[in-house]
């Protein structure tokens, strides 16, 4: 053979970078599973440094004025202006020049799989700064963005525990209705979203009580008071002293975006003998969030 066959660009193929960016651009729901809960901001440039938005902070209540009285009270709602940056998430994977041989003599695409790992690990960070952000960077997720509002949930009905594995049904229930009144509250927001952890999710499989035949979850439902019930464990921990927390928001576009200036991206392949070096990069601000007030964190479950 001659020394032109090895060629970094001759030996990966169009063929086995259509495969792997079909396992790249082809994530799994659960994956993005803060995407499919909250808007996805796209038109933001992928080349910007920072974005800026507007947080809304609330003062003042309205009064029953005596008669004759002129002392109105102001109410007025502060823009806050805000500025985040936008940061690379990046990971890599390689192929190797034996595996490309392999795929060029069965006739067949290279081995792809690696890409999931890549994909899959970017999309775990993406997850995980919308929910809690990242404390190295000075990120903010929407568990913890501030001007949020937060909730101790109260004590079974011995007194014992908080924890909803220790709970009836009907007490989940007390908790999540007590939680949903501070938003319900808001005038023009609506709480129609629940998040909580896994272990939680598994509570609401309890019966609500020994009359109606349903499980929590259920009798949630027919309530109608969400349009969204939802799991994730990034919110394990989460709670004030590392309790699990539950969320309940307006989960609204004017409340809470994901931004995505650039949704995953594969570079072109790097070439050092005897693996190519396959990177993937994303452009994300995490979660921006607009009006905090719109967000209950429940703690303690």
């Amino acid at each position: 053979m001659t020394q032109q066959q090895y060629r970094a660009d001759a030996l990966i193929r169009p063929v086995d970078l259509e495969a792997i960016d079909n396992r790249i651009y082809e994530a799994k729901k659960e994956e993005l599973k803060a995407r499919t809960i909250f808007n996805v901001k796209t038109d933001v440039p992928e080349g910007a440094e920072t974005y800026s938005y507007d947080v809304i902070k609330r003062s003042g209540a309205a009064k029953i004025l005596a008669p004759g009285a002129d002392d109105i009270p102001l109410v007025d709602a502060d823009m806050e202006r805000h500025t985040e940056k936008i940061y690379s998430i990046a990971a890599a994977f390689r192929v190797s020049v034996q595996e490309l041989r392999q795929a060029a003599m069965a006739g067949r695409p290279v081995e792809a799989t690696k890409a999931d790992t890549a994909r899959k690990a970017i999309a775990e960070k993406e997850n995980r700064l919308v929910w809690v952000g990242d404390s190295k960077h000075n990120i903010l997720g929407v568990t913890n963005a501030e001007g949020i509002q937060t909730m101790a949930v109260s004590n079974n009905a011995a007194g014992a525990s908080t924890k909803w594995k220790d709970k009836t049904g009907k007490e989940i229930v007390a908790d999540i209705r007590k939680a949903r009144t501070p938003i319900e509250k808001l005038p023009g927001h609506s709480a129609n979203t629940l998040i909580v952890t896994p272990a939680a999710m598994e509570e609401l499989g309890k019966e609500y009580n020994e009359y109606t035949g349903q499980t929590v979850l259920q009798y949630l439902k027919t309530q109608g008071w969400f349009s969204t019930i939802e799991f994730t464990s990034d919110l394990e921990g989460k709670g004030t002293g590392g309790t699990d927390c539950f969320l309940i928001l307006d989960n609204s576009p004017d409340v809470v975006e994901v931004l995505i200036p650039m949704d995953i991206k594969r570079h072109p392949e790097e070439y050092k003998f005897p693996n190519y070096k396959v990177p993937l990069e994303e452009r994300t601000g995490g979660a921006i969030v607009r009006y905090p007030m719109a967000i209950l964190r429940g703690e303690g479950i």
